[in-house]
């Protein structure tokens, strides 16, 4: 508030600032004289433990100021002893913290959305359904079926959908949300399935 060359100047000419501008605004517009004086303790003003003030609040209450110009924070306790003029500054409370910023991107950065105990986790879900399947399709005669029962010579002819290949790729379609043209005939194949696209949109909706 005081200027650089303060010493070499008198009265009001000593300071300057937005503080200043505004008081002088004042002045010329209310047509009032003033003195600037710096506060003695040079604190804007606390309450003590007998009830008195210190600071600026302070000087006004024992009326020593007329007027206090400054970025004063507007309070409760303020307000009971002095009043407020409109404020003419609004400063927001912040707290401020470092952003993290992770890793460069990589070849594997796909792998991101989850730990890597989840991604093991789904690896041997993924190997275990798929065996399931293949065991139970292979036991359940519902699974074995005549493509071409019209056909002489192919009456007898059996074949299950779930080889070893299909039983590892079905899962596949499920978890990429893309289906497969092989559908479970057996309620024990479909239990299979089913359990396994409820684990794929719970892994879906923990991505998320």
């Amino acid at each position: 508030m005081l200027r650089p060359n303060h010493q070499e100047l008198e009265g009001n000419d000593r300071y300057e600032g937005f503080c200043v501008d505004m008081l002088k605004e004042l002045a010329d517009i209310l047509k009032f004289k003033y003195r600037i004086r710096l506060v003695e303790d040079g604190v804007y003003g606390v309450p003590g433990a007998n009830g008195t003030w210190t600071g600026m609040v302070g000087e006004l209450i024992s009326r020593k100021a007329d007027l206090a110009v400054a970025g004063l924070t507007i309070t409760a306790e303020r307000e009971k002893v002095i009043d407020f003029s409109k404020p003419f500054m609004t400063l927001g409370i912040s707290i401020m913290y470092r952003v993290h910023l992770g890793r460069r991107p990589g070849y594997f950065s796909f792998l991101d959305p989850f730990s890597p105990g989840v991604w093991l986790f789904m690896l041997l879900a993924y190997l275990a359904v798929s065996c399931v399947l293949f065991l139970v399709a292979r036991l359940t005669p519902y699974e074995w079926y005549n493509p071409h029962p019209c056909l002489k010579g192919r009456c007898n002819l059996l074949i299950n959908q779930y080889s070893l290949g299909n039983s590892f790729w079905f899962p596949v379609g499920g978890f990429m949300q893309q289906g497969s043209t092989i559908a479970p005939r057996a309620l024990s194949t479909r239990c299979v399935s089913g359990v396994w696209l409820v684990l794929t949109i719970v892994f879906s909706f923990q991505k998320h």
